[in-house]
């Protein structure tokens, strides 16, 4: 069995930052490998995403873990097939004072219209700072119409 259609959509992400989607750049995200259902993406820890106590506000930490979720995820998929965010938890585990991020994102199980997702934010070091989950919608791209 061969590589599946969406993991092979995503390695051409590798290495080619100015292919992400415009909240991934912002994010200063760089994906350094991806595998069917499994992807781990570098952040830059930027200044502007730090609360006046100097760590990393909450819900750039969120949105850190769920592109690796949802890139993940998009590895299963086919051509025309995206995901809605159902439900995310993250639970933070130590702040986030300087980067870089290593996320990785894995899909924990795939049904026909839900994903079950994983992601876990780490320093260089292996040191966690956040474990969240996530669930998924699996739907189809609608053409626009005139």
């Amino acid at each position: 069995m061969g590589e599946r259609p969406g993991t092979t959509r995503l390695r051409t992400l590798v290495g080619n930052h100015a292919r992400l989607a415009p909240i991934a750049r912002l994010l200063g995200a760089s994906v350094l490998e991806v595998e069917d259902g499994r992807v781990v993406i570098e952040f830059e820890v930027r200044e502007e995403f730090k609360h006046p106590g100097g760590a990393v506000q909450g819900g750039i930490v969120t949105a850190y873990a769920d592109l690796c979720m949802a890139l993940a995820a998009h590895t299963h998929f086919e051509h025309g097939q995206h995901m809605s965010t159902s439900s995310l938890t993250v639970n933070f585990l130590a702040p986030v004072t300087a980067g870089p991020v290593i996320g990785e994102g894995t899909v924990v199980k795939k049904g026909r219209s839900v994903v079950f997702m994983e992601g876990i934010l780490r320093d260089r070091g292996g040191n966690e700072y956040a474990h969240a989950t996530s669930v998924g919608s699996v739907r189809a791209v609608v053409a626009k119409t005139a």
